[in-house]
């Protein structure tokens, strides 16, 4: 089924007058009729979708937000997409220039999840959101979508919510930069691709840290007759020397963008690890955390 096939041209409201995410809310939920609501009210839709908007994280970077929320007894999936006659400010980031408001289910469904995806990706695409923007009717609204052929059949693949604007680091990086990249950037982990761009290793914080430590402690079980410091001096003094290649691990295992999310929180589980790359023809295309999980897909 197509992303398409879900609008209503009915739905898309162009040049509302509103400013704030709020009043966008409040305008998605006028706009439809008890008929469509059926089994809940507008009140209670607007009490629902001020109750997730509170938990944040629909609002994004690409000019767009996606206020969102389940029902209970709600069999439906609707989607009112809203253009404001002026972009709405948002603190810290590009104002918002189309709101999508998602009502569905409170069973976490699949196509619930995918749409979500999907209307995020579109965000990322320049030409695309200007089209929608400057759609002048309902009708070529969704047509702009529809051109996009954006499937939403079930099943939620990895590709559907992993992180696709990674940071990684090459084999031949030094720890100095590995430091300075993990501190940076605040990350405490990082995928390790050669030259080529294929991925060859992995590396996290406590591998950094571990590097300070000298092998004969694991032995002997303890730091006390050390000075406190001086393993990690050793390190600072040779970071420039020392290669990521030298410390990081080899991948645990391969992970498709094709591969369901069911299978990768599985193996998260068991193995205890939070991180996967995400690998397409030998070459690394994302990256998988257990926070992707928890924000896309349990608080979606």
């Amino acid at each position: 089924m197509k992303l398409s096939n879900l609008l209503d041209a009915r739905l898309i409201l162009l040049g509302r007058n509103v400013e704030s995410i709020d009043q966008a809310i409040v305008e998605c939920v006028s706009s439809l009729s008890a008929n469509r609501l059926r089994s809940i009210s507008k009140d209670e839709a607007l009490a629902r979708l001020r109750a997730r908007e509170m938990l944040g994280g629909t609002t994004f970077p690409t000019g767009i937000a996606i206020p969102h929320a389940r029902f209970e007894g709600f069999d439906d999936i609707l989607i009112i997409a809203l253009i404001p006659l002026v972009p709405i400010p948002v603190a810290g980031q590009r104002p918002v220039e189309l709101v999508w408001c998602v009502l569905t289910s409170q069973a976490s469904s699949s196509t619930y999840l995918k749409v979500l995806a999907h209307l995020a990706s579109i965000s990322k695409d320049e030409v695309t959101m200007a089209a929608l923007t400057r759609a002048d009717s309902g009708a070529r609204f969704v047509d702009c979508i529809d051109k996009g052929a954006y499937e939403v059949e079930k099943g939620l693949h990895v590709g559907d919510i992993m992180s696709r604007n990674v940071i990684s680091i090459r084999d031949d990086a030094s720890l100095r930069e590995l430091t300075d990249l993990m501190f940076q950037n605040k990350l405490r982990y990082l995928p390790v691709i050669d030259k080529e761009g294929r991925l060859v290793g992995e590396v996290g914080v406590l591998d950094l840290i571990a590097a300070g430590i000298p092998d004969y402690v694991y032995r002997v079980g303890g730091l006390k007759f050390l000075d406190e410091f001086e393993p990690m001096q050793m390190l600072l003094a040779n970071e420039d020397s020392i290669q990521v290649r030298s410390i990081m691990k080899p991948p645990i295992t391969s992970i498709a963008p094709d591969s369901p999310v069911l299978a990768v929180a599985f193996e998260m589980t068991r193995s205890r690890k939070r991180h996967f790359c995400v690998v397409e023809g030998g070459r690394l295309v994302g990256v998988i955390s257990s926070m992707d999980i928890l924000s896309r897909v349990l608080r979606a």
